[in-house]
C-alpha cells in the first residue's frame, strides 16, 4: 500500500521550547508518546494518496565558497529547483541544478572557483522499470526490471526529509526497509525510544537520544509536531552530546490548506551550525504543490537531443554486484538521445 510516513532526522532543544509550549493545558514528562496521538498522527499520514510538488532551493552562508570548502570539503551550494511526484504506481523526481560556481582544488592544494554548467538528475520508476540518471559524470537514464544497482532508487528530497515526508521504495532490500523505519515516523515509534516532552492544544513535543548510525556519535533529536495543521512537523533539531552542541535546525512556516485535512509547509528553512557559529542556511520555497489528484502527467518525460543514456538492461547480475560494490559504470551501454545507434547497439 502507499504510504508517506513521518521521517525525523533534525531537531529542537526541549528546554528552548518550554517556554513556548508552557501555559495551561500543558502536560509535561518524559513518558512514551501515547496512542491517543499516534493514531490521528497515523490517520493524517494516510490521508496523501498522491502528491506533486515544485520547489526552489537557495543556499546561502557568511562564508564565501572557498572558505567552506578549506574548512570541510564542501565545494559548492545548492541553488535548484525540484519536481517530485507519487502514487501508488510511479514515483519521480526531478532536480535542475542552476549554472553556478564550484570549488575546485588543484594538485598544489590552492582551492579556485570554475563555472558549472546547469544540468538535471532524474530518477523515476513506473509499472515495475526503473529509470536513473543519477550518474557520476553524466546525465543519463537506467533500465532495469530484475535487479537494482543501488541501496535505494529515489534519492530523498531533502524538503520531504525535512517535513518528515516519504514514499517507500518498492525496489528497496528488506534491510533498507527496516533501516528507513527507524527514522519515519509514526513507525520510529515502535523501534526507537522517543519521549513524549510537552504537549498543549496545538502541537506536542518529542525527543529521541541514541547513536546516529553512520557515524556511531550521540546526538538528541527534539521534533515539535503541529495537531492543529494536520501532524504535519514544526520544527526540528539536533543536539550532539552529552555536550548539547546545537548542529543543525528545520524552521518550517506558512502551513497551507492543500486538501482535505492535509496541510503542507510553503516555506522551510533548514540551518546548519559548526562549532557554534552559523554554517550555511538552506531555504525551500514551494512554487507548486498538487495533492491527491492524478499526477500521472508529471512522470512522463523525455530527455533531450544530447542528453547521455547509461543503459543497465544487459548488465549481468555479476556486474551488477561489482557495480554495488565499486559504483563504477564499467559495463553498461552508453549512448546519446538523438544520435543513431550502430546495428549492434540497437
Amino acid at each position: 500500500m502507499f504510504r508517506i510516513p513521518v521521517r525525523a532526522p533534525l531537531f529542537f532543544c526541549c528546554a528552548c521550547l518550554l517556554p513556548f509550549l508552557s501555559g495551561q493545558g500543558t502536560v509535561q514528562g518524559a513518558d512514551a508518546v501515547p496512542e491517543r496521538l499516534i493514531k490521528p498522527w497515523e490517520v493524517s499520514r494516510d490521508r496523501i494518496k498522491s502528491l506533486y510538488l515544485k520547489i526552489r532551493y537557495e543556499t546561502t552562508s557568511p562564508y564565501t565558497l572557498i572558505e567552506l570548502a578549506q574548512m570541510t570539503g564542501r565545494v559548492s551550494f545548492v541553488r535548484a529547483t525540484e519536481v517530485v511526484a507519487f502514487d501508488e504506481q510511479r514515483q519521480l523526481k526531478r532536480i535542475k541544478r542552476d549554472r553556478q560556481q564550484h570549488a575546485k582544488k588543484d594538485e598544489q592544494g590552492n582551492w579556485t572557483l570554475e563555472t558549472q554548467r546547469a544540468y538535471e538528475h532524474v530518477s523515476a520508476i513506473e509499472g515495475g522499470l526503473s529509470r536513473n540518471t543519477f550518474l557520476p559524470g553524466n546525465i543519463g537514464m537506467q533500465y532495469g526490471k530484475n535487479f537494482y544497482p543501488f541501496r535505494n532508487l529515489i534519492q530523498r528530497s531533502t524538503y520531504m526529509y525535512d517535513n518528515a515526508l516519504y514514499v517507500e521504495d518498492p525496489l528497496a532490500s528488506t534491510d533498507h526497509i527496516v533501516e528507513t523505519k527507524r527514522t519515519s515516523l509514526p513507525e520510529a515509534l515502535q523501534l526507537r525510544d522517543y519521549q513524549l516532552v510537552e504537549e498543549n492544544e496545538d502541537e506536542f513535543v518529542i525527543s529521541w537520544t541514541g547513536k546516529i548510525l553512520f557515524n556511531g556519535k550521540q546526538v538528541k533529536q527534539v521534533l515539535t509536531i503541529s495537531k492543529k495543521f494536520g501532524y504535519r512537523v514544526k520544527q526540528r533539531d539536533l543536539y550532539l552530546m552529552p555536550q548539547m552542541e546545537h548542529t543543525s535546525s528545520v524552521k518550517l512556516h506558512d502551513f497551507r490548506k492543500v486538501a482535505d485535512g492535509v496541510w503542507l509547509p510553503y516555506k522551510v528553512e533548514q540551518t546548519v551550525y559548526r562549532d557554534g557559529k552559523l554554517y550555511t542556511r538552506t531555504t525551500m520555497q514551494v512554487l507548486e504543490a498538487i495533492v491527491n489528484e492524478d499526477v500521472s502527467r508529471y512522470s512522463h518525460f523525455e530527455f533531450a537531443p544530447g542528453t547521455q543514456v547509461t543503459d543497465l538492461s544487459q548488465m549481468t547480475p555479476a556486474q551488477v554486484e561489482e557495480l554495488k560494490k565499486t559504483r563504477i559504470i564499467g559495463h553498461a551501454r552508453e549512448f546519446t538521445v538523438g544520435e543513431k545507434k550502430r546495428d549492434e547497439e540497437k
